[in-house]
């Protein structure tokens, strides 16, 4: 057993046979899947190939395990979880189903991702404006937010995890003043769930979306929409599709009214591909266990930032041990980012780029061996 986390790295490595062309270290960006995800892909295609729609409700079975697997990861009910297309598509159902008022604002960080503003934004057509928060040292803090929320403020928006920083969000804080003015919270969770252990019930999130891509280790064009039962009498139907009504085999009843859970926000046919590959790969890490994810992901960047101060860089993630994430950024004062991602590129080495960092962004199944290995790459290039 590994001395640092109670996770083996060597347990896990039949189901990563990335390991064997890369250290990869960019799980923040786009992620590979597990083998176990992989067959369960192949599969399901070749059942479509041999046998068309025959076997249909197969593959409902394993859409309805892998949102309860979803549900369990959330720590929320089946009912409160809806597949969607991506992050995007999932905040854009919130936004647009909440019944707003002329002179409401949003309050979101300017450090954000686009997927977490532009549906804000599309709100100023309802007369609602977007106030953004100053990212002090690029760290936004509650007070932050707090500063620019007042009694006309709906909606606080927020990440997780800051996908250029590693920053984790005080979530419970952001909830509290959420409450305390009226506002809903909404969070983008791609960054961290998969990696960090989510209970959204205790922590007060109204909404949170995040796409399958990520630390979730599946695959682009579905990811989960979980809308709490407390407010979800509150959204106004921004569509009803056929798949969104009680009884979708009435293919005549249009009377009907929108389903009483969160599947009223899948409209259409859904992702059958993509549901069995979040399946697979969220019952890997249900299997793997949420705790031991996260305390292997925080122990590998504890040892990249470790490694990296040995070799002159500034950390440029958040010091605080309640911020860490599985994101971990450093810089040279002398060597540009760019230059060190493109070498370590050259060396098989995944990693990223962002606002001047290197960003390692390792999971639970990579090695002390493969980080130092990247460490010893980028002292290539000082």
């Amino acid at each position: 057993m590994n001395a640092m986390t109670a996770i083996d790295p060597a347990d896990w490595a039949d189901e990563f046979p990335v390991r064997e062309q890369l250290v990869y270290l960019n799980h923040a960006g786009i992620c590979p899947i597990p083998a176990r995800t992989a067959r369960a892909i192949a599969e399901q295609a070749a059942d479509y190939r041999d046998f068309g729609s025959v076997h249909y409700r197969r593959w409902t079975e394993i859409a309805a395990r892998g949102r309860a697997r979803l549900a369990e990861l959330l720590g929320a009910s089946a009912a409160e979880v809806a597949f969607v297309r991506s992050t995007t598509a999932g905040l854009l159902i919130v936004a647009e189903s909440i019944p707003w008022r002329e002179g409401d604002n949003i309050v979101v960080a300017d450090i954000e991702f686009p997927a977490n503003v532009y549906p804000w934004l599309n709100q100023e057509r309802r007369g609602v404006h977007t106030r953004f928060v100053p990212a002090r040292d690029r760290f936004p803090t509650v007070d932050d937010y707090a500063a620019a929320c007042d009694a006309h403020t709906r909606v606080i928006a927020a990440s997780w995890v800051q996908f250029a920083t590693g920053q984790r969000t005080d979530l419970a804080g952001l909830a509290q003043l959420a409450r305390d003015v009226g506002a809903y919270l909404a969070v983008d969770g791609i960054q961290g769930l998969g990696a960090l252990r989510m209970d959204v019930a205790p922590l007060g999130i109204d909404f949170l979306s995040a796409d399958g891509h990520k630390w979730l280790l599946s695959v682009e064009g579905c990811g989960v929409l979980y809308v709490s039962a407390r407010v979800l009498g509150d959204l106004k139907g921004f569509w009803r599709g056929w798949m969104s009504v009680p009884d979708s085999g009435d293919y005549l009843g249009y009377g009907q009214p929108p389903r009483d859970d969160a599947r009223r926000f899948e409209e259409g046919a859904p992702n059958m591909l993509g549901a069995a590959a979040l399946d697979a790969s969220v019952g890997l890490l249900l299997e793997a266990g949420p705790a031991a994810v996260e305390e292997r992901v925080l122990a590998l960047t504890a040892h990249v930032a470790e490694g990296a101060r040995r070799l002159g860089c500034e950390i440029t993630s958040p010091p605080g041990e309640r911020q860490r994430s599985a994101i971990i950024c450093f810089r040279h004062p002398r060597v540009s980012s760019d230059e060190i991602v493109a070498h370590l590129a050259t060396e098989g080495i995944a990693a990223a780029s962002r606002l001047g960092s290197v960003r390692f962004s390792p999971h639970f199944y990579n090695t002390e061996e493969e980080l130092d290995r990247a460490l010893a790459a980028v002292t290539e290039c000082l």
